[in-house]
């Protein structure tokens, strides 16, 4: 017998034990991935000492084509195990730019009760002789072996020539696995070679849209920084980007290279809702605005002549793809979207031929359906190239031969926004990137269609909560890994301090239940579809929730405990559910006369009622039931407004802030006498209902928030806090997409 140390590292309360591949808190085994549990083994191998990302990559994934991803991911999932999050590191401290050094105080200790049993393990050796003249005289320059003559016998009942079959057997297949081992390894190696790396351009996580230029050198992104937005430049071979516009109170909803690269053409705007197109020389310089009332991105014709881009018309909405001159001059509506779709403005893009101009468009009737037509710039017809396969199609880009188009989209029915090439004109589609990283953005190919620049985006959220007379006391009760955006879209403060909120888990996004020390989390909503927006009345029987599972985003009700399912709205398109405080109403948003026009509905489900001619966003109830208020427009510009939950007309009106944002809710405060809504950028804004300026709500963190609310007894406060990572990257040592 033989008895071995073994190699157990301790720090604080827990244990990471090598040989077992096991990390202990309390005793208790904690989860980690087989790469998550080597590099924290590395990390801890090189307590205190700085690891570049290049480190890691060799010491953990060493001959290895992986993703810069995957280090992200793994490094979010020792995080969390090991209950820390990246801006109040506790063992891992990252140094930006550099790398990572782990800090705990380690302890080093060896379990003794390691037994590797001994056995002994005979040999036996079958040679012929060489005979050189002389009889039992071995060859010369042979092995000093011992022979082992054998003959059958009861206890070794083999010939020794069934002994060369045997071991030429044995040979054959020992040839046989080993050569299928390096032959297996030499296709892998293959294949791995051909599956596009991917390369970061930004490591800043802010970047929001990017452009390629013609020659494939240079790259142009917008970074945000709060409720600011800068422009730089980039070199696609590596240094240092260059500023070409401070950052400013806009937002850039689009980035293109003019066809001969020297102008850089961009389209800001204010809120998100109305841009005009500009244009810069690439290296930087004095903006020429070109156009105004520009909705997403402009294309450019192949002769660098003319531009299209889609267009609404300011008093009736509907859409049109138009084609101007550089200077707006000689405007053509060439098409409108079909019935029951609407164009998405940031996907226009002219064919390499200059023929036909794709655009993506999303179905009124089905918000999951999504389709990319076809316009002839010549006859003005418009034809479908796709089914309707993809959804929340976000942008597109010819390939330079013209035979297909890559595409951002989602898959129907996925949450993960992805990498797609669709054929030309078959319409097939496939994915051409198989990581767990969404995309968004823009895209860009190089000239020779084998690179790809795109906007990588990786996301988490975790739920904290508050006494909700001190705001400052709040404690993070969720650790989720990336995907997971606890709370995300939507959560509910309880009187017990339950939380009742939102969970992407296995490319589903459904509603879940914690303590309110995040214990217990439990899910309450069974998976399909996509449910988010929890609400839940003062008597707590039932959650309504916004669910995809029937086909078109619905109004549902279940019991609190997540029991008996009841879909409350019919045909059509039913969102951003509300229910009244007294348990008797639903509000919602729907397209069943006119989109966004609000209705209500009984809790017990039946007829509903429409409530008002003006289309309202994001609606919510007052705590005496009494009032609706929501988001809403006037004269094309947002606005806070409050209707009786009677029906009838508007109430009250208030201005907005300008990144006021609506999304994931408008909420009241518990007394009744403040409305709250988000900011893109930076917290959580209330307005007084008896007017005055809105103000943003104190002590809580300054950064971009996302689902929150109160407890109805007004003693909680709950609140996401999100991390969005969005970085320019380049795909490259592919074949042709």
């Amino acid at each position: 017998m033989q008895v071995l140390t073994r190699k157990i590292y301790q720090f604080d309360n827990f244990q990471l034990d090598f040989s077992k591949r096991r990390l202990l808190r309390d005793g208790k085994a904690v989860s980690l991935n087989p790469k998550a549990f080597d590099l924290l083994r590395v990390l801890i191998e090189h307590n205190g000492e700085l690891l570049t990302k290049d480190d890691l990559f060799r010491l953990v994934w060493d001959d290895q084509i992986v993703e810069e991803s995957n280090l992200t991911v793994n490094m979010s999932a020792i995080r969390k195990a090991l209950g820390e999050r990246a801006s109040s590191p506790h063992y891992i401290t990252t140094v930006s730019g550099r790398g990572y050094y782990f800090t705990a105080d380690l302890k080093e200790s060896a379990d003794e009760n390691l037994v590797i049993e001994s056995r002994t393990v005979a040999r036996i050796v079958v040679e012929e002789e060489e005979i050189d003249g002389e009889e039992g005289r071995r060859g010369e320059g042979e092995k000093m072996v011992s022979l082992l003559k054998v003959s059958p016998s009861p206890l070794f009942p083999f010939s020794l020539s069934k002994i060369y079959k045997i071991a030429g057997l044995i040979s054959a297949l020992t040839i046989l696995i080993v050569g299928g081992y390096f032959l297996g390894r030499a296709y892998l190696s293959k294949t791995v070679a051909s599956v596009a790396s991917i390369k970061k351009l930004t490591n800043h996580g802010k970047a929001r849209y990017a452009a390629l230029s013609p020659d494939s050198r240079l790259f142009a992104f917008s970074m945000y920084e709060g409720s600011k937005t800068s422009l730089w430049l980039g070199y696609v071979d590596g240094g240092e980007p260059i500023e070409i516009r401070p950052p400013a109170e806009m937002i850039y909803l689009s980035l293109r290279f003019s066809p001969d690269g020297t102008s850089l053409y961009y389209v800001s705007s204010e809120n998100y809702r109305r841009g005009d197109l500009y244009r810069i020389p690439v290296f930087g310089g004095a903006a020429e605005k070109v156009q105004d009332d520009v909705r997403g991105a402009v294309t450019f014709a192949p002769d660098g002549k003319r531009i299209a881009f889609v267009r609404a018309d300011a008093e009736t909405g509907q859409q049109f793809l138009v084609i101007t001159g550089l200077n707006g001059s000689n405007e053509q509506k060439i098409a409108q979207p079909p019935a029951n779709f609407n164009f998405i403005a940031s996907t226009p893009v002219w064919s390499p031929k200059g023929d036909t101009i794709a655009v993506g468009a999303a179905s009124d009737d089905d918000i999951l359906t999504g389709k990319i037509f076809i316009v002839n710039t010549s006859d003005k017809t418009i034809t479908p190239l796709t089914t309707e396969t993809l959804s929340a199609i976000s942008s597109l880009c010819w390939l330079h031969d013209g035979s297909g188009l890559i595409v951002v989209a989602r898959e129907k029915d996925s949450l993960s926004t992805q990498l797609w090439q669709v054929s030309y004109p078959a319409g097939d589609s496939r994915r051409i990137v198989t990581d767990l990283n969404l995309y968004g953005g823009s895209i860009g190919l190089s000239v020779d269609d084998k690179s790809l620049l795109a906007v990588q985006s990786l996301a988490e959220s975790n739920i904290w909560v508050a006494p909700a007379e001190d705001l400052g006391k709040a404690k993070q009760i969720t650790f989720g890994s990336p995907g997971q955006n606890n709370g995300w879209n939507g959560l509910k403060s309880m009187r017990d301090g339950r939380i009742i909120y939102t969970k992407q888990v296995n490319n589903t996004r459904t509603i879940w239940s914690a303590e309110e020390d995040g214990s217990n989390q439990k899910q309450l909503i069974p998976g399909g579809g996509i449910n988010i927006l929890p609400s839940v009345p003062d008597n707590e029987k039932f959650v309504i929730f916004q669910s995809s599972r029937s086909g078109n985003p619905a109004v549902w009700r279940a019991d609190i405990d997540g029991n008996n399912l009841i879909q409350l709205t019919g045909a059509g398109i039913a969102a951003q559910p509300g229910v009244s405080p007294d348990g008797k109403w639903v509000v919602y948003i729907s397209d069943r006369e006119d989109l966004g026009d609000v209705w209500r509905i009984s809790i017990d489900g039946g007829e509903p009622l429409r409530l008002t001619d003006t289309q309202f966003s994001w609606v919510d109830v007052s705590p005496d039931s009494r009032f609706v208020a929501g988001g809403c427009l006037e004269n094309g510009k947002p606005k806070l407004g409050i209707i009786p939950i009677d029906g009838g007309k508007m109430l009250k009106m208030f201005d907005v802030p300008r990144l006021a944002n609506f999304r994931l809710g408008v909420h009241w405060t518990p007394d009744g006498q403040a409305i709250t809504y988000r900011d893109w950028g930076n917290g959580i804004w209330k307005q007084d209902i008896n007017g005055g300026e809105p103000v943003l709500i104190k002590d809580l963190p300054e950064e971009k928030l996302y689902g929150y609310g109160w407890s109805p007894d007004g003693k909680h406060f709950a609140y996401t806090r999100g991390n969005e990572v969005d970085d320019v990257v380049f795909i490259s040592n592919a074949a042709k997409f």
